[in-house]
């Protein structure tokens, strides 16, 4: 039956009286949850005959479960964000926050504390909830973000060379255009004021492994915090983190990695990894460009002196020289070669290979570009420090969220052999994702009460400058 059927059959039953009328369609139609629920439970998966269906719910008690009501409860009152629940309700602000900013680029934070106030039936005035964003609101994004990607499980990487390495992680950054007057706080280089967000992802979790915020203007290389936990991880970097000392501390941990060769960079080939046949020129001690541009092979693979500059101390820098593996492959169509720097032995990671793990990199990308396209880390156009960070944290986890209900759900489906797109979920997020939280909310157990539409729209829309003359009295309407 359609809407105005519904509206139709009311006014038959109530009578001609067409302000009662709607008055009580009004009430039986936008309720938007007759039943208020209190640590309700989700459907017990039984129910579902379908293993598809059990197998994505319970991706969705598992989240639920690794970051629990108490858990949110208890970092945000280690943060400082509440002290007691009482206005606030840590779990539902939280996830109020991220399915309402994170995934939706028409949302501001005047419509999340709409429903906020429409989820949670507290009341919470405007001025309240904005000053909410503060840096304990940042600190306790920060905190749950953390949580999340420790309870990420590292699935096992690809049977194939990957197995070699407990994870492959790749590194890379992303500039978020600010308003100009916080240029002094985050300068910027191509524009007055940005922000950058470093992030690190890591290939066995397909998800972010962890995230930290900078000025627009400093550099990448500064960004990357290594330690003893690159032992026996591939690293994949972009030329914005070429540097010889870095490259010398990743092997130093045992640690490898593959990156780009800068063009204006002519190294001495210190020696030839592949055997030399028939007229093939020698390459060792020879400067790298000679010998581009001489050979025609499609395939180079020696090992060359890279500069590595470093400090011994404070004041004093020392020069030396690593030594790493040069891989080329020939482009047939520009005819030029795409060089890359590792330190992986030949034996065991054959040139061709050692191109394939670095087109892994481009993960990274598809990431940043989910991240601005459908979690609004374009839209961000506050003046308050604290308002851009806890919105950046709100993305990230939106993402981590995201990508760990995308992997149920894709395992869920091959279960019946179909293949999901990661770029069509994370639009499927986006455009459901109220309902999304609802689920969310109950699977859960969170304390939730949805409140009648009605009585939401009288405390949101009535007038409150009562004695300013209307343009409907001018006109007698």
């Amino acid at each position: 039956m359609s809407i105005i059927e519904h509206s139709a059959l009311y006014s038959r039953k109530i009578g001609s009286d067409c302000q009662l009328s709607a008055l009580y369609f009004f009430r039986e139609h936008c309720f938007l949850n007759v039943t208020q629920f209190r640590r309700c439970a989700m459907p017990r998966l039984k129910t579902y005959s379908d293993p598809t269906k059990q197998a994505f719910y319970r991706g969705l008690e598992k989240l639920t479960s690794e970051l629990s009501e108490e858990k949110i409860n208890e970092i945000a009152t280690r943060t400082g964000f509440v002290e007691r629940c009482r206005k606030v309700v840590p779990a539902i602000f939280l996830w109020n926050l991220v399915m309402g900013f994170g995934v939706s680029l028409k949302n501001n934070l005047a419509m999340i504390r709409r429903r906020y106030k429409q989820v949670s039936d507290i009341e919470l005035a405007p001025a309240s909830f904005f000053d909410r964003f503060n840096d304990r609101l940042v600190a306790f994004l920060r905190e749950v973000l953390q949580e999340l990607i420790q309870s990420l499980s590292s699935s096992s990487l690809p049977r194939n060379i990957l197995k070699t390495f407990k994870d492959v992680c790749i590194f890379d950054s992303t500039i978020l255009k600010l308003q100009d007057g916080l240029a002094k706080l985050y300068p910027g280089t191509k524009m007055a004021a940005g922000a950058k967000i470093s992030v690190v992802m890591s290939v066995a979790c397909e998800s972010v492994k962890n995230v930290t915020i900078h000025a627009g203007s400093k550099a990448e290389i500064k960004t990357i915090e290594l330690g003893d936990w690159v032992r026996d991880h591939l690293l994949l970097f972009d030329m914005g983190f070429f540097k010889g000392s870095l490259f010398h501390k990743i092997m130093k941990w045992e640690g490898h990695f593959i990156t780009r060769l800068k063009s204006n960079m002519n190294p001495v080939i210190t020696r030839n990894n592949l055997a030399s046949r028939g007229r093939a020129i020698d390459v060792e001690g020879k400067k790298l460009k000679d010998v581009l541009g001489q050979t025609k092979r499609s395939v180079l693979d020696a090992n060359i002196a890279l500069p590595c500059n470093f400090r011994k101390y404070v004041g004093v820098a020392r020069k030396t020289e690593i030594e790493v593996r040069l891989v080329g492959i020939l482009n047939e169509e520009s005819r030029e070669y795409h060089l890359y720097i590792t330190d992986l032995p030949s034996e065991q990671f054959p040139a061709e290979a050692i191109a394939q793990l670095y087109r892994g990199r481009w993960a990274i990308e598809l990431m940043f570009k989910e991240l601005k396209t459908n979690y609004s880390l374009e839209t961000v156009m506050s003046s308050k420090p604290e308002v851009i960070q806890a919105l950046i944290y709100s993305a990230m986890i939106t993402l981590v969220i995201s990508r760990k209900l995308f992997i149920a759900y894709r395992d869920a489906m091959a279960l019946k052999k179909k293949v999901v797109s990661r770029q069509a979920w994370a639009i499927f997020l986006t455009e459901n994702s109220k309902d999304i939280l609802r689920m969310i909310l109950k699977a859960g157990k969170i304390e939730c009460s949805e409140r009648e539409l009605f009585l939401l729209a009288m405390s949101e829309t009535l007038d409150k400058s009562l004695k300013r003359k209307k343009l409907d009295d001018v006109w007698n309407i």
